[in-house]
């Protein structure tokens, strides 16, 4: 790593944060560069000089010998590529292969499957608030009607799995996702679980979905319990000044 500089392009309120835990988990050195969104919440043009898609998380792997850098998007790919270049004594890694797949499985899961239905819940709130006004009341019910018949029961049958895995989990003495020990898995997992949601009490109740604590007891325990890592907390610290504003849903 001495000849490699990483640097993160880290967007206020966003999946980005976890980027930040992770190489803090794995002791990789790197600059934060930050975008903060606009009053619309959107992230800002400037981001568009680095992925054309404008979006966060991105990371630049620079080689400070030929200056030669790579641009990475998307947090699964991120960790993905972080975890098999830069964790070859296992910190995060589990060196159990079937806890291996376990764990990529994860990183596919959580963007591929949970988080686009709290993105949609996302928007949607956004929607009742956007509408023109005297549109916004037919557009609460339109949304509120897909949300109910979609959204919301498709959340609460992915919660309802993981709040299974965890209780499996925990009667085998695991704090964890897979294994033993902390793995991507639960980093990549702490955003839609602990922000979005657990922590999200207001967009929650908003959204119909219930008492998630009662619901879902184990996935609370966990969230409780991930909450408390040191490295994630020092993650959060580093940004905390810039994490001012919250979607309002």
């Amino acid at each position: 790593m001495s000849d490699i500089k990483v640097i993160v392009h880290w967007l206020n309120y966003s999946r980005s944060q976890r980027v930040v835990w992770l190489l803090e988990e794995l002791g990789i050195p790197y600059e934060l560069k930050v975008y903060l969104r606009n009053k619309e919440f959107k992230a800002p043009k400037e981001l568009e000089n680095i992925h054309p898609l404008g979006k966060s998380p991105v990371i630049e792997i620079v080689n400070t010998t030929t200056g030669e850098s790579k641009v990475i998007p998307e947090t699964g790919h991120i960790f993905s590529y972080l975890l098999r270049h830069h964790d070859k004594s296992n910190i995060l890694n589990p060196t159990d292969p079937d806890q291996y797949e376990e764990v990529d499985y994860f990183l596919h899961y959580t963007e591929g499957t949970l988080q686009p239905n709290l993105v949609a819940l996302l928007v949607h709130g956004f929607a009742k608030v956007k509408a023109p006004f005297g549109t916004r009341f037919l557009m609460g019910m339109l949304v509120h009607g897909i949300d109910s018949q979609f959204y919301i029961p498709n959340t609460k049958k992915n919660l309802a799995m993981l709040d299974d895995i965890i209780k499996k989990q925990h009667d085998k003495g695991s704090k964890y996702f897979v294994g033993d020990k902390l793995t991507a898995a639960d980093i990549i997992l702490q955003f839609p679980i602990c922000v979005n949601l657990f922590e999200n009490t207001g967009a929650v109740s908003r959204m119909g979905a219930g008492d998630l604590n009662k619901e879902f007891p184990n996935l609370a325990k966990w969230a409780a319990d991930i909450s408390k890592e040191p490295k994630l907390i020092k993650a959060n610290e580093l940004v905390a000044k810039y994490e001012t504003a919250k979607p309002n849903i």
